[in-house]
């Protein structure tokens, strides 16, 4: 290992260690501690662990927007860290309860027909799309999908050791 680059890697067999947060952003800077301290336990250096802090912070935050979008006033978001001897796999996800998602239907369906948002709705669906996309920019792969039911997103973000 070079000097200046984090701590030994170090494997954990698979294991999973994940963090379950209030969908609120004011948790987004846990988030970001959450994965700085994994990537550098991972053996990442400051460079890695800064573009893998970037993406799990946008992550996180559009999965607390694609809550909000669809009217959930609480909800979750998971955030679970996977190190490999390839590297580090994070995945997140928003979840609501079964009442949180029922009452976001209703109110979707009831303000859309009140007020016709349906381009607003696809221009907020393309904003986060594009966001993603270049949350992608900051891992060597990264995936997500929208829940259109519930408004919930899931992203799988990877960052490789180099070797």
């Amino acid at each position: 290992m070079k000097p200046g680059q984090g701590y030994a890697p170090i494997d954990m067999g698979g294991r999973v260690t994940e963090l379950r947060l209030p969908a609120d952003r004011d948790y987004i800077v846990v988030a970001k501690r959450s994965a700085a301290a994994v990537g550098s336990v991972a053996g990442f250096d400051m460079d890695a662990i800064d573009d893998l802090t970037i993406a799990v912070a946008q992550a996180v935050e559009n999965a607390i927007g694609c809550l909000e979008r669809s009217g959930v006033l609480t909800g979750q978001v998971r955030i679970a860290f996977k190190l490999g001897v390839r590297g580090l796999e994070v995945n997140v996800r928003s979840t609501v309860s079964r009442d949180a998602e029922m009452g976001a239907q209703v109110r979707a369906q009831a303000e859309r027909a009140r007020t016709g948002t349906e381009l607003q709705q696809v221009e907020g669906e393309a904003a986060v799309d594009l966001a993603l996309r270049l949350m992608g920019l900051f891992v060597d792969d990264s995936s997500y999908r929208v829940d259109e039911r519930t408004g919930g997103l899931r992203v799988r973000l990877t960052k490789y050791r180099v070797s």
